[in-house]
């Protein structure tokens, strides 16, 4: 049984590393790594060191030696002690590793012929024997060798010092841990372009990727100059080396790494164009570009001590590419677009086996904790100290920050001390945020006393011992739509009473304004009141939340909601709200996922026929409105990306969903024949899968012969067709014989598996959970990483009723009764089945 590795039992390393000399000979049947480590006594370390554990994977030891002689070692299956090392001493190891037969996609492997690495978290430790923990920072010079035919492009972190025939050599100034190491080698072309700093440093910029792929790597250019000129402009922060790259490759475990000066990508998060892109996917990849540049500072320039703070770089990694896209296009959409991820994700990992604090006290397998509570809930948390503190107030401490932490490894509680210290701000309540589990609930009580024209609020932190610091962002509304008070309150304490005097009348309150807080919020708002702020509250994330808040209630007691003032306030909004964005996430229903949250017991077959009740109830009431808008916005235009364009074609796939729910296939058959751009032909295609009608298998055929050169929708037309509600388990089990399915490309994996699994009307049955436990099983053989999340897939199997649960329970039993179950695995098995519901 894998034991777990604690946070209170960090120690320093006893020793640190000043250089690092990588030699690599690239083969197509093998690779040797030969490593010159330079190593010096860590000088907060006193006591002499008997033996000193190197960490090592899958490695075949050709040679090892201290200071050029030989050295008495012990090896282990994970690892060498080297036995009475010196304080000083240089290491000189040579090891045979094999990346063209690895599919977990860790250390040093293939994709498409091409090497490319991946080490975060524990990978580099299947390159060579290393002290591989983010503690540990040194200087890398890296020489690759290859054959320059068949590997034509070698890259590496930092600088290009010197090229030849058959050989590159990088240096990398700054010192970094291993985990931001990173090769390349192979057949790839690239764009160029070039960035001027505000200091004056010209930045070679280049976005590598196979040359088939050339057409689809303007966006990401574009997006990257932005990020450069966003993080000075906003943070006053600017890059560091003379080059800066972005490698796209199909096989990869995340969406992308910030490994120093050469950014490791998914294709999925990097390529984009007009013909095969949604323009979710643009502002994906745009998001994502920024997330990894931004690291540069925020993970690379200060890293963190020890993996348990993993969110000291990654929440505040997301948080600031949650502002960079803000900045750029739509605060309020983008603030909507996060709140439903956290809201679906973290939310739900929160009430789950596998809940664990922003900071985790503990892990089996580090891979299972890059978690939605690590970054974006983690994100949450910054975003409440940027509140308290304001953007002024922010900037100060972020300024401090870096001045202080420039080149070091550190944690949580630095950055938080630096937000402290910068505004004489006291944040020692606040941490709770990081050490506890859970997502904390918050009541609201009003009164108003009409004689004293006063009104108060009596805030309940429910279920808690010590109270959490909550921003609270609020504004107070009268019946004709004036805000009448707004600004910030602090909960502080269990349970607290805020008072406004001198108001004239009792107001309706609109409080924690984008989600001030990631907490789980009840109040006395009656139905009408909710109905009122939706029109008329200043905050159109608000605006929109009291509209969802109206659904929930639609979906799930219908008998409590006034069809008739609900629907009028729909006709309103039809005839007077301007923004496209925000008008069409408002008549959009909260998804399955999010109202499973939201009932004791989940019977997934009900909710699904209740949702999809409500769905046709709206459709057949606004069928007149949904068409003329829908004609509207359906007129030839040419493609751009403006934030006004992008509100128009989902506004208009919105319309185009709830006519297709009505029959209207023709409508929607037509918009996949003649769009111009992936967003329309995809909108249409998701249409035209999710029911039996007569272009179901021709949209099909024709999708998949215009685009089955590309792998990206590819990916996409797997994906509908696993999650449309008429796809059966056999269906699936079919795409998993087609030539193009692979169990060892993640992104096609969770196309098919990822994608059914969130089908709710065939997913869960005995057959649909069987074919996840086959997955699951198969998939720990070759990829562990990926493994271990589909069978977080079962993790909330107590909260369904029992037709589910029981099912569900027999597969944990199944898949932890197999042999060679990887520790990945066995952790989320484990817990789901001794955790909570």
């Amino acid at each position: 049984m894998p034991e777990p590795i604690f946070r209170k039992d960090y120690r320093p390393s006893s020793h640190l590393i000043l250089t690092t000399e990588l030699d690599f000979n690239l083969g197509d049947k093998e690779t040797i790594v030969s490593s010159r480590i330079v190593f010096y006594k860590n000088p907060v370390v006193s006591n002499s060191v008997n033996e000193l554990f190197l960490n090592g994977e899958s490695l075949e030891l050709i040679s090892i030696k201290v200071d050029g002689l030989d050295v008495s070692y012990e090896l282990k299956e994970d690892g060498l002690f080297l036995l009475n090392p010196p304080d000083d001493f240089v290491l000189e190891v040579k090891v045979r590793i094999h990346p063209e037969s690895k599919t977990d996609l860790n250390g040093l492997y293939q994709s498409s012929g091409n090497f490319c690495t991946q080490c975060e978290a524990m990978g580099f430790r299947q390159i060579t024997y290393y002290l591989d923990r983010p503690d540990v920072l040194s200087v890398f010079t890296t020489k690759i060798n290859a054959n320059r035919e068949h590997y034509p492009v070698l890259l590496s972190n930092g600088n290009l010092i010197e090229e030849t025939n058959n050989q590159a050599i990088w240096h990398d100034p700054a010192p970094k841990p291993c985990y931001l190491f990173a090769l390349v080698a192979g057949k790839l072309d690239f764009l160029q372009d070039e960035y001027i700093t505000s200091t004056g440093r010209k930045v070679d910029l280049r976005v590598y990727v196979e040359p088939h792929n050339m057409h689809k790597t303007a966006f990401a250019m574009e997006s990257l100059i932005k990020a450069f000129e966003w993080d000075e402009k906003r943070f006053n922060l600017s890059y560091d080396l003379d080059i800066y790259m972005i490698v796209a490759v199909d096989d990869f475990n995340m969406g992308a790494m910030e490994n120093k000066g050469l950014n490791i990508f998914n294709s999925d998060c990097v390529l984009a164009s007009q013909e095969s892109s949604t323009d979710l996917s643009f502002i994906r990849i745009e998001s994502i570009i920024g997330h990894e540049y931004f690291h540069n500072w925020t993970g690379n320039r200060v890293t963190c001590r020890d993996w348990f703070q993993l969110s000291l770089k990654e929440g505040l990694t997301v948080f600031r590419d949650q502002e960079f896209s803000s900045d750029l296009r739509s605060r309020a959409i983008q603030r909507i677009t996060d709140v439903i991820q956290l809201k679906t994700r973290q939310f739900a990992e929160d009430s789950g086996p596998m809940a664990h604090p922003v900071r985790p006290e503990s892990y089996i397998a580090m891979d299972n904790f890059y978690t939605s509570t690590v970054y974006e809930k983690g994100a949450e948390v910054i975003r409440m100290i940027h509140s308290i503190l304001g953007e002024e107030g922010f900037q100060r401490g972020m300024k401090l920050y870096f001045e202080r932490h420039d080149g070091d490894a550190v944690t949580i509680d630095d950055f938080v001390e630096s937000m402290a210290n910068a505004n004489d701000k006291n944040f020692e309540s606040f941490m709770l945020w990081y050490s506890q589990a859970g997502t904390p609930e918050v009541s609201v009580e009003d009164d108003y006393d009409e004689n004293n024209q006063t009104y108060s609020a009596t805030f309940t932190q429910k279920n808690q011992k010590t109270p959490y610091m909550i921003p609270n962002q609020f504004g107070l509304i009268d019946k004709d739509g004036e805000e009448i008070e707004s600004g910030l309150i602090i909960i502080d304490e269990l349970v607290k009473t805020i008072s406004f005097n001198n108001i004239k009348s009792k107001p309706i309150p609109s409080w924690f304004r984008g989600f001030s807080s990631p907490i789980k919020f009840s109040s006395d708002l009656s139905i009408q009141n909710k109905i009122y702020l939706a029109s008329s509250d200043t905050d159109p994330f608000n605006r929109w939340d009291s509209a969802q808040s109206l659904w929930l209630e639609y979906v799930l007691n219908p008998d409590q909601v006034i069809e008739k003032d609900l629907f009028q306030m729909i006709k309103n909004l039809f005839n007077n709200e301007s923004d496209y964005s925000l008008l069409s996430e408002m008549i959009s229903l909260p998804s399955e996922q999010i109202i499973h949250q939201n009932v004791g017991k989940i019977n997934v077959q009900e909710v699904h026929n209740q949702r999809n009740q409500s769905i046709l109830s709206i459709a057949s009431t606004f069928k007149d409105e949904l068409l003329e808008l829908y004609d509207q916005l359906n007129t030839p235009k040419a493609f751009d990306l403006s934030t006004q364009s992008i509100g128009e074609r989902a506004l208009k796939n919105k319309c185009l969903s709830y006519l297709s729910k009505l029959g209207e296939y023709d409508i929607a058959y037509k918009q996949f024949i003649k769009a111009e751009c992936m967003t329309d032909q995809f909108g249409a295609f998701q249409c035209l899968l999710d029911s039996e009608n007569p272009y179901r298998v021709d949209v099909i055929t024709q999708f998949y012969k215009q685009h089955q050169s590309d792998v990206q929708v590819m990916d996409k037309w797997f994906s509908t067709q696993c999650i449309s509600s008429v796809s059966s388990v056999e269906n699936v089990r079919s795409l998993m014989q087609h030539e193009l399915f692979s169990m060892t490309n993640p992104n096609r994996i969770r196309s098919v598996i990822g994608s059914f699994s969130q089908n709710s009307i065939q997913f869960h049955c005995q057959e649909g959970y069987q074919l996840l436990t086959e997955v699951i099983i198969e998939l720990d053989q070759l990829n562990p990483q990926i493994a271990a999340r589909f069978a977080g897939i079962y993790n909330h199997w107590r909260r369904f009723t029992a037709q589910y649960s029981k099912l569900q329970e027999s597969q944990l039993n199944s898949i932890i009764q197999s042999d060679n179950l990887s520790k990945d695995v066995y952790e989320i098995i484990h817990s789901a089945l001794k955790g909570k519901a």
